[in-house]
């Protein structure tokens, strides 16, 4: 499987709301995102990134999607070109884009980090 085959099966069983993610990560994975998410910054480690960073930034809204529409692969890195598409818990709703960025050893995700206007985010949730 090519590093962007890993990236976009990693979407699929995000969409799909899959709960283990180790076929796709590394267990020592520095999530990275934008300091002005819901509860952004740094988490490293698998339960860190899916046991506490997602469930507490996904609660601030009734809908989050990550919507990809170009893999982009750089050797070891693939990056992602997309839009979230969201309705916050006070109903307001956004589009806005995003790119990811993936570092991939050994056919496992070992960093990720965001880029994103979170200030729309924030924007929905007041």
């Amino acid at each position: 499987m090519s590093n962007q085959e890993l990236i976009k099966n990693f979407y699929i069983s995000f969409q799909n709301k899959e709960t283990d993610f180790s076929d796709f990560c590394h267990e020592n994975i520095e999530w990275i995102t934008m300091d002005d998410m819901p509860n952004g910054g740094i988490y490293v480690g698998i339960k860190s990134v899916f046991e506490d960073y997602f469930p507490k930034m996904l609660s601030n809204f009734k809908e989050f999607h990550a919507l990809p529409e170009r893999f982009l692969d750089f050797k070891d890195h693939v990056m992602v070109v997309g839009k979230y598409h969201g309705i916050s818990n006070t109903n307001k709703e956004f589009t806005i884009t995003f790119s990811h960025v993936y570092l991939i050893q050994d056919k496992k995700i070992v960093q990720f980090r965001q880029f994103t206007d979170s200030q729309k985010i924030q924007e929905s949730l007041t």
